[in-house]
Formats: structure tokens, C-alpha cells, sequence
């Protein structure tokens, strides 16, 4: 094969961690945070936090793109992020990509995890491994080549550490395409040497995220928006003026989302979530940037209130923004500066090594009006990108590929997720779908929901087979399965109505209205005393009374 200059990129998991707990990123961050060096979101899942660096043919520059939207994160959301795996089953995927057509991933793949996959796969924790993730030679096929799943979020939780690996990765594609053995190159016991002491660093530290080592590599971020300010209101209110305050209060602050939530007149005047402002409100955690903010009905309504409020409010929310230095991070983060101390390897394992290349893309972010699609990876114009609900930008022609809309309800949906009726209506969400259609619980057939027969055990059936299976009471008008019918002459009965409407003549085995058929004593010839029910025809013709002792004998045979 031909030499080519692959790709490198990644999109790493993180646990979230606020005021020393760790939460779901998605009760933080409502919307994607774009910047230069790639976007902040929340993982599929919807629990961890993920990170979507900028692809790069080096290395060192991959490293230090997700460097700085890990240091970005405090800024932009809140919290700070956590690689110890604790409770969500957090990956550290690597992408392969600008493969040469035909390329056969499955044995890439496997050269690869033949010759990591077991320093990475011991680096997963129990909560990963019992998930079901991170095992040997796990793959997927991507638009733009493919995706190695094995490695955890552990190798992200250095830059040293980090450009360990992906160096490693990169020189063993490298030696791939061009024909050759990498795995029985001179280079590859030096190489994997420092892929061992690399996971035994992080071993050291139980998985924690370095955050002083990242800071001495990529140095402080000025963060602002990539792209404009989005601000949610619950409420109907619908104040210009004040949703304008809002937005320049978000642009001056690097916030690019806003939920806001409208307090009630009778919190006070002062009332806030926000630390250092007002009176805190209780029911609502404390604000995160990103996440939701709560106004008092004075602040909302009266605008020479809100003049004079604003850049009290604004000083403390820039007060909650602050690094990951004076973030409480619960002990997860390493927060001094300490090296890996790996000597200077084949494969651009050097120190300066990212100083040396790609100049432009150090240098330039891109495209400053335009999000990078999910899809294909190309950078599409604010004009023409399409955001999906879930956060996530793309070019048209990918998120058409993807998604389409509920016929009903006009909702976006996953072309995976979509649902069809029997007679080709749809596309339906899962929501619309079972509202329009059931199914028969007997012949399985799918009806539509309004013509359905619903048993009173909660069943739905078509009418075929309802009417097949149940009967209508002729007392009662109850419904009767089959299977519990009771029978009188071309009457069918409930077991409920049966019994007090009927009953059963002992001496002739037969069933007559219940007013017909009496309860008397007999006494058997043996002198034995007992309760029988007697129709009036068998107790007149065969049964004789006896007052003295007020029972019934039964007539001797003649």
C-alpha cells in the first residue's frame, strides 16, 4: 500500500464531577459547547461527559486539542472532569482515519490490539468491563475510517500518557500501510515498553486526571463561544428587554447556553441559585455555567431593578467559573505537575515533537462561522448546519442520512428508531407509533389503536379474535372469556351472575333457576342428617316430609 497521511482523533469520556459529587452531564449541559479545538457534549448515553477534539495527523496536536477542552470544561459548564471510571462506563476510543479505500479494518484492528489491546484492556475498571465495553479488538466502522474501543478514558488522564498511546497507535498504522510487520520491527519493544510504563503510571494513581500536567502543556484558555448564545425560558413570559440583558450577560461570560427558570414574586426580590448572590433558593442546585439559572420575579419584571442587579449577578457567576485549581474535586485530580519521565522513543515520542509540524493547525481554529459536522467531519456554515436534538451538528446530506421527522407529531427521530404502520403510514416516533398502532395479543396482528378491543385484564385484541374469546354476560354485561363461560339454555353467564342466578339440583344432576331449586334437610337411610338442593319436581315426586323432625326422606323404590 501506499504511504498516506492518516488521521488521528478521539472522543473521550469523562466523568463530571460538581461541588465534589459526580453527576450526569446531562442535567449540566443542555447544548453543545463549540470551540476552535473542537465541542463539549454529553455522550449517547446521556450520562457521561465527552469530549470531540479536532482530528490531526499528529499526535501531539490531537493531545493537546483535547487538553484544552478539558480545561475548558470549568469554564464552560462547570465541574471538572474525572477519569477514574467510577461509576459510568467511560472509553478513550481512538479514530483512524483518511484510510486508503479497501482497507481492511478488521485486521488493522487487530495488529493494533495485538499489540496494545492487552495494556489497555487491564486498564479498564470493573464498572467498564461489567458493562459490557472495553473488551479486546472492539471496533466500529466510521464515515471516516474506523474506531479502536478498547482503550478506557484512563489514557486521556495525562498528556504524556496520552501521546504515549496515540504515538504508539499512529507508528503501528504507519508500518501497516506500508506492508510491514510492525509487531517484529527492532522499534517495537522500545515502543511497547513505554506503553507499559505508561498504564503503570496510571495505575499509580488510581485513574486520577492530572489536571496540573495538562495545564503546564497546553497553558491557560481564554474561553469564549464558538458560535452564539442559546437561551431557554420555561416560562410564557416573553420580555425582549430581558431576554437582551441575558444575552449580553452570556456573551460577556463565555456562556454559550442558558436554561432560565422564573421564581415565584413570594422568594423575595433577592432570591437566585447563583453562590455569592442573594438569597439562595432551595429545590434548585446551585448554577453551573451551562446550566440553569434562577430569577427572581423583581428581576425579571422590573428593568431598573435588573440595571442594578445585573453586574452583581454577573460577579458571581464569573466567580463559579473558575479552573479546575479551585474547583472541589472530590480527590480526583492530580493537581501539581508530575511527568511521566519517558526517555525520547522512535516514533516522535519527543517532548517538542508537535512544535516541529503542522504550523497551520496550531495556529488557525477553522472556520469561526461554522460548526464541524458529526458525520463527515467537514466544517459546515451557521447557515447550513443542522443541529439534532440531541446537540449535534451536521451537514445536511449527513443528518438526512440520519434522521427524519415523525409524520404525526413533526418530531426529529433517528432513522434507526423510526416506526412504520402495517399499511406503510410513518414514519412514526416510538411515542406516536403506539398511540396510532397496536398488536393482537392472540394472532399478533398490528390494528390500529381505536379499533382495538381492550379486555378488562388490559389486553388488546383485533375484533376477530376478541369476539372469538369473550362473550358478554346476559346478566351482568360484563365481559367473559371463554375459557370461564357459564351456560344456561342460549344464555352465557359471568361465574359471579351463574351462581346466584342458578343452582344444582342434587337428587336429579340438573341446573335450574336459582328460585326453582330449595335447600332442605335429608336423612339418609342410615340415619345420617345433611343439606341437599332439591328442584321442586324431584322433591314432590321423590321425596317425602317428615314435620316432627323437619326433614326429607327419600320415597323407597318400589
Amino acid at each position: 500500500m501506499a504511504e498516506v497521511q492518516i488521521t488521528l482523533g478521539s472522543d473521550p469520556e469523562f466523568e463530571l464531577v460538581v461541588d465534589g459529587a459526580i453527576v450526569s452531564a446531562s442535567s449540566v449541559l443542555r447544548a453543545d459547547v463549540h470551540l476552535p479545538w473542537g465541542s463539549i457534549g454529553v455522550d449517547g448515553a446521556g450520562s457521561p461527559l465527552e469530549l470531540r477534539p479536532k482530528p490531526s495527523t499528529k499526535p501531539s496536536v490531537l493531545v493537546k486539542n483535547v487538553g484544552r477542552l478539558l480545561l475548558a470544561v470549568p469554564k464552560a459548564i462547570g465541574g471538572v472532569p474525572s477519569t477514574r471510571c467510577e461509576y459510568y462506563s467511560i472509553g478513550g476510543h481512538i479514530h483512524v482515519g483518511n484510510l486508503p479505500r479497501g482497507t481492511p479494518y478488521g485486521d488493522l484492528v487487530q495488529l493494533v490490539d495485538d499489540g496494545l489491546g492487552d495494556i489497555l484492556y487491564d486498564l479498564n475498571t470493573g464498572v467498564r468491563i461489567s458493562a459490557g465495553y472495553g473488551k479486546r479488538k472492539e471496533w466500529r466502522p466510521q464515515p471516516w475510517g474506523v474506531e479502536y474501543r478498547t482503550p478506557p478514558a484512563a489514557i486521556w488522564s495525562h498528556p504524556e500518557v496520552a501521546l504515549t498511546f496515540t504515538e504508539a497507535i499512529r507508528w503501528l498504522v504507519d508500518k501497516y500501510l506500508v506492508g510491514e510487520n510492525p509487531l517484529k520491527s527492532d522499534e517495537w519493544a522500545g515502543i511497547r515498553n513505554a506503553a507499559s510504563r505508561a498504564a503503570a503510571f496510571v495505575r499509580h494513581y488510581s485513574g486520577c486526571l492530572h489536571w496540573g500536567a495538562w495545564r503546564a502543556v497546553v497553558g491557560e484558555i481564554n474561553y469564549t463561544p464558538y458560535l452564539g448564545v442559546k437561551i431557554h425560558y420555561d416560562s410564557g413570559e416573553r420580555d425582549k428587554a430581558l431576554l437582551g440583558d441575558l444575552h449580553a450577560m452570556c456573551v460577556r461570560l463565555g456562556l454559550s447556553f442558558l436554561r432560565i427558570v422564573s421564581l415565584r414574586q413570594s422568594r423575595g426580590d433577592y432570591a437566585s441559585n447563583v453562590p455569592g448572590y442573594g438569597t439562595l433558593v432551595d429545590g434548585f442546585p446551585p448554577f453551573t455555567p451551562g446550566g440553569t439559572l434562577c430569577l427572581s420575579w423583581r428581576f425579571r419584571t422590573d428593568p431598573g431593578f435588573r440595571r442594578e442587579e445585573m453586574p452583581k449577578l454577573e460577579a458571581a457567576i464569573a466567580a463559579t467559573m473558575q479552573n479546575g485549581d479551585e474547583t472541589n474535586d472530590g480527590g480526583r485530580l492530580v493537581k501539581e505537575v508530575v511527568h511521566l519521565g519517558l526517555d525520547a522513543l522512535p516514533g516522535d515520542f519527543s517532548s517538542d515533537a508537535d512544535e516541529k509540524e503542522e504550523p497551520v493547525e496550531e495556529a488557525d481554529p477553522g472556520c469561526q462561522d461554522c460548526y464541524v459536522c458529526e458525520g463527515c467531519g467537514e466544517d459546515v456554515h451557521v447557515e447550513d448546519v443542522l443541529i439534532s436534538r440531541s446537540g449535534y451538528a451536521y451537514c445536511p446530506d449527513c443528518y438526512h442520512d440520519r434522521y427524519t421527522r415523525c409524520e404525526r407529531c413533526d418530531r426529529e427521530i433517528h432513522r434507526d428508531d423510526a416506526c412504520y404502520g402495517y399499511d406503510n403510514h410513518g414514519p412514526y416516533c416510538e411515542r406516536c407509533y403506539s398511540e396510532i398502532y397496536t398488536v393482537c395479543e392472540r394472532c399478533e396482528s398490528e390494528i390500529y389503536a381505536e379499533d382495538a378491543y381492550v379486555s378488562e385484564g388490559g389486553d388488546t385484541y383485533c375484533e376477530e379474535c376478541y369476539h372469538e374469546l369473550f362473550y358478554s354476560c346476559a346478566h351482568c354485561e360484563g365481559e367473559v372469556h371463554r375459557d370461564d363461560a357459564y351456560y344456561y339454555g342460549d344464555e352465557v353467564y359471568c361465574g359471579s351472575c351463574y351462581d346466584t342466578l342458578f343452582a344444582h339440583c342434587e337428587s336429579c344432576d340438573e341446573i335450574y333457576p336459582d328460585e326453582e331449586v330449595d335447600y332442605v334437610q335429608v336423612r339418609r337411610p342410615n340415619g345420617e342428617v345433611y343439606e341437599m338442593g332439591l328442584c321442586r319436581y324431584c322433591r314432590e315426586n321423590f321425596y317425602r316430609h317428615d314435620p316432627e323432625e323437619d326433614v326429607w326422606i327419600r320415597n323407597r323404590r318400589r
